[in-house]
């Protein structure tokens, strides 16, 4: 779905963000030769990702010429209207990422119509142009592309400060369609007032929605009082008056006056073949004129700031924060660079600077620092959440003390060299994917220019430990500061909450959609049965080794059976607290000194818990491979467990709960689970309060019964994919793992749940701009069961998209009660969960959605899936799961996951025709079957006393 980028929140998908985000970026030792083992053009042939042939298109069109060409970008540009493409081929699967960057973001507004670019984002989305869209009767973007595999993960537009961007990330052979959809957008968009109007209530929940976050609200106003005069100044989304008043013609005047070739540039990355992109991109694009008149410029020059600014938000809320921000340049200005070294050397890691100043020392649970890449002076920024019963100024002052302390005395060789490390292993992982690449070109393109993020890594070399002190001295300086505080308030008349969770049980893995699929046994490609090594040590370990040489890096991907699920009863906390420690110390290793190890080479390396596994997540270049898994080793097999530690991660726990208390998802989700599920059941969330007793109650010895009982051999699967030596890797990891108890895997013997009566409940959260309103109910579905594929296909047509589903299509797209609606079939596990339907909704609207979202349920219960949605379905998972699986990350969490449910790897090849082979009469039997709507809870959680009638 689409969604503004905001710099005041870090994206999902950072988009240039600080140091780390920024670095991936450049290429000049990358991307200078092939990668080994890509397939290049020769004798006219070329050699897709998937093995097949095709014949080359030779030559460009007369309507192209080549511009410039450096570490394997090439640019391209139309002589008949100065559009330019940048072209880097990649064909370790394939997948392309098809990206057009708009140059007109917030930058390019005024009070009045600020939130115009990101409203009119909206409309070019899924609204109608001359070959898409209802109002000329023809099918949605949305529609399209879903046929043909791709899902919000893998579509979207995004609007900026600096730019709006469009893009797709498809299979190769659908190049075609993602060029027509962006030459659409581009120039044949018809915004019209009956489609502006239901879309205008659509943003305005997404306005609503950011309103319930407290950093949110807090970073809003800090970024509002340090910069007064530039466009920077408001954020994406707008005022809320303006997103309600702006006419539908003044957005086709900004369309007017910004969509123009000249003012846009286009990115493909991926498996393609050249000659062919070019007389496509040529024949969508070709055709347009240029801007009639010059784009108009920002002119507005922020003015010095001559004093410390401050700003103090109150609202409900759980957990305090503070934020402090100091201007600084542009990204083309010779100290942005310096800037992102000094970001990562305050926020990145154990060892940054704030968090031995006030994580270690129990001040915050978190800190951060940012330097967003953006083309005008904008704040770098440095936040903290908190720690339970400490102060805001304590907090400030011990933020301040830390940062002014750089710009005095400096930073270490240490310190300097760390940093650069990370950035410049950012910029290998960024490589691994299509759109990871095209993102990274697509936010240089408009925040910087595709050269300067080429040269990015060598200008970071050369960087000093004075430039940074200097850059600190220079920016950091108390005149120049902005500090905002966020105070949580009790909300007036306050009443005491219904019972509800803790949160942190609705994890991604409860929200995502289908099972996981790849690119299966195509001609000229094995399978991953054939690809993968599989070995089960005499531990009862599992292992997957893929193999992928494209990229010099390698991904690991872990599942030890050692969630919450399996937590001895009145210990909701174990399993997570248990997860934590095992980066906090081991025996031989305290925690700075494994970060140092893994920061020092820019490796990642993390494990946390949630309601079913501890999950493991891993990456480095593939030459540290044995570092980042003799690490991984030593933490599973000899945590600490040190009470110091422990001591720590508690706090940082309790503030997590605290927060997800504050959530409105999470609490109508968490209250769901406890409808649905009795008292001791393994899926009820707990409430706050059990969670934080657990916490409290919770010793080194716990977590050490906890860690010998769940964390054995036989429980563990792990897969690792990248540029490695199958046999070499699988000998190290028996090496390394073997040592692990084989212990006993869990078993799980919770007999079926059956839904009960029906229950209507509110979940109160005062203060609260948005609300959450789920329907769900005990689906009895689990994930070994012979429908569970006749189930995804059941829940896609209802409600997998928020725009193309059933539930989309009536209750965002034509009534435009809501901004996000899906439905799931989640926490069907190694036992049966729940099927839920999660509707973000404003007060005003709660009653049209409850009719609304019933009717659609009820009318698709009783009338059953269609042909035609079938064929649907079965389209749309062949494709996806081949855009699914076009990383490393991607594939070894396919393999972990299909390991632990016995399925193998086979399951990845299998997993497309196991989709083709359902029926209609095996998608209505699960709908029968899991679905009745006379069952359905519902919740609402948001500031309510009780549902409407």
């Amino acid at each position: 779905m689409t969604r503004f980028q905001s710099p005041l929140r870090r994206p999902a998908r950072p988009a240039l963000r600080s140091a780390v985000g920024v670095a991936a970026l450049c290429f000049s030792t990358l991307l200078s030769s092939p990668a080994p083992g890509s397939a290049q053009p020769r004798d006219g042939i070329w050699t897709r990702g998937d093995g097949t042939k095709a014949a080359l298109a030779t030559g460009i069109p007369a309507n192209v010429e080549r511009v410039d060409s450096l570490a394997g970008i090439a640019e391209y540009r139309l002589r008949s209207n100065g559009m330019r493409i940048l072209l880097a081929r990649n064909d370790a699967a394939p997948v392309i990422t098809f990206m057009v960057i708009y140059h007109v973001g917030s930058r390019n507004e005024a009070p009045g119509n600020t939130g115009s670019a990101h409203l009119l984002e909206h409309l070019l989305f899924n609204k109608s142009t001359k070959n898409f869209g209802r109002a000329l009767g023809h099918k949605t973007f949305q529609e399209v592309l879903f046929e043909a595999g791709c899902d919000y993960a893998s579509t979207n537009m995004t609007t900026w400060l600096d730019r709006m961007n469009g893009y797709s990330t498809l299979p190769s052979d659908k190049l075609d369609l993602a060029m027509r959809i962006e030459a659409d957008r581009l120039g044949r968009a018809l915004i019209l007032d009956s489609e502006r109007q239901p879309e205008m209530t659509v943003v305005r929940n997404e306005y609503e929605i950011g309103e319930n976050d407290p950093s949110n609200a807090l970073s809003k106003a800090v970024i509002g009082a340090a910069i007064v005069a530039h466009p920077y100044h408001w954020s994406t989304i707008g005022y809320r008056s303006d997103i309600e008043g702006v006419s539908t013609e003044t957005l086709k005047q900004h369309y007017k006056t910004y969509f123009w070739p000249d003012n846009a540039e286009a990115i493909l990355v991926g498996d393609f073949d050249i000659g062919l992109a070019l007389r496509m991109f040529d024949r969508e694009f070709g055709g347009f004129p240029r801007s009639p008149k010059p784009i108009p410029s920002v002119i507005t020059v922020e003015p010095p700031q001559e004093g410390e600014r401050r700003v103090v938000v109150k609202r409900p809320g759980q957990v305090g924060l503070v934020e402090i921000a100091f201007m600084r340049p542009g990204s083309l200005h010779p100290d942005f660079i310096p800037l992102d070294l000094l970001a990562t050397i305050l926020g990145s890691g154990v060892n940054s600077r704030l968090y031995q100043a006030l994580v270690e020392r129990k001040l915050a649970t978190d800190v951060s620092a940012s330097n967003y890449t953006l083309r005008d002076p904008f704040p770098i920024v440095v936040d903290a959440t908190l720690a339970p019963g400490v102060s805001h100024r304590k907090v400030e002052d011990a933020l301040k003390a830390a940062l002014y302390e750089v710009g005095t005395k400096g930073v270490s060789r240490t310190e300097l060299d760390r940093a650069k490390s990370q950035l410049e292993v950012s910029v290998i992982r960024s490589r691994d994917g299509t759109y990871e690449l095209a993102s990274s070109l697509g936010e240089a393109v408009a925040s910087a220019d595709w050269k300067w993020l080429i040269g990015y890594i060598d200008a970071m070399k050369r960087v000093t430990a004075d430039d940074v002190r200097r850059v600190a001295a220079t920016y950091l300086v108390p005149d120049h500061a902005t500090v905002g505080w966020f105070v949580p308030v009790e909300p007036e008349g306050k009443k005491p909450a219904k019972a509800a969770g803790a949160g942190g049980s609705a994890e991604s893995s409860a929200w995502s959609g289908a099972g996981p699929g790849g690119p299966s046994g195509s001609a000229g490609r094995a399978g991953f049965a054939q690809r993968t090594l599989h070995r089960v040590l005499a531990n009862g370990l599992t292992l997957d080794v893929v193999s992928n040489r494209s990229v010099p890096t390698v991904a690991v991907h872990g599942v030890v059976l050692a969630g919450r699920m399996t937590a001895p009863r009145g210990k909701p906390a174990v399993a997570q607290l248990t997860a934590l420690m095992l980066e906090r110390g081991t025996k031989s290793r305290d925690k700075r000194a494994i970060a140092a190890l893994l920061d020092g080479v820019g490796a990642q390396l993390h494990v946390s818990g949630d309601t079913y596994d501890a999950t493991i997540q891993g990456s480095a270049l593939s030459r540290d491979a044995a570092l980042l898994l003799s690490v991984l080793a030593d933490e599973l097999q000899n945590p600490a467990f040190s009470d110091s530690e422990l001591s720590k991660a508690k706090a940082e726990l309790k503030t997590d709960v605290l927060r997800a208390f504050d959530n409105t998802r999470l609490r109508a989700f968490d209250r769901l689970t406890q409808i649905a599920f009795a008292p001791g059941h393994p899926y009820r969330a707990p409430s706050k309060d059990e969670m934080l007793a657990s916490i409290e109650a919770m010793r080194p010895g716990d977590l050490r019964a906890f860690h010998k009982d769940r964390y054995v051999g036989s429980a563990t699967y792990l897969a690792i994919v990248g540029d490695v030596d199958l046999e070499a890797i699988a000998a190290l990891v028996d090496s390394l793992f073997g040592g692990i108890p084989r212990g006993a895997r869990p078993e799980f013997g919770e007999p079926r749940t059956s839904p009960g009566a029906a229950a209507q409940e509110a979940v109160t959260l005062r203060g609260k701009a948005n609300m959450d309103l789920m329907f769900g109910m005990a689906s009895g579905l689990r994930r070994g069961d012979p429908d569970y594929e006749a189930c995804l296909i059941a829940n896609a047509a209802l409600g997998q998209s928020s725009l193309s589903s059933r539930l989309g299509k009536r209750v965002r797209d034509t009534e435009g009660l809501t901004y996000s609606i899906y439905s799931r079939f989640t926490m069907s596990d190694f036992l049966d969960g729940i099927w839920l339907a999660d509707v973000a909704v404003a007060p005003s609207n709660l009653s049209k959605a409850m009719r609304s979202t019933r009717e659609v349920i009820e009318g698709y219960c009783r009338e059953g899936i269609t042909e035609e949605e079938v064929a649907i379905q079965k389209s749309f998972f062949a494709g996806n799961y081949q855009v699914r699986l076009a990383t490393n990350a991607g594939t070894a969490q396919a393999l972990a996951v299909a390991e632990k449910f016995g399925y193998g790897p086979s399951y990845l090849d299998e997993f497309p025709d196991r989709v083709r082979r359902v029926t209609r009469e095996q998608v209505n039997a699960a709908i029968r079957t899991h679905l009745d709507p006379s069952k359905m809870n519902v919740v609402v959680a948001g500031d309510l006393d009780r549902l409407p009638e």
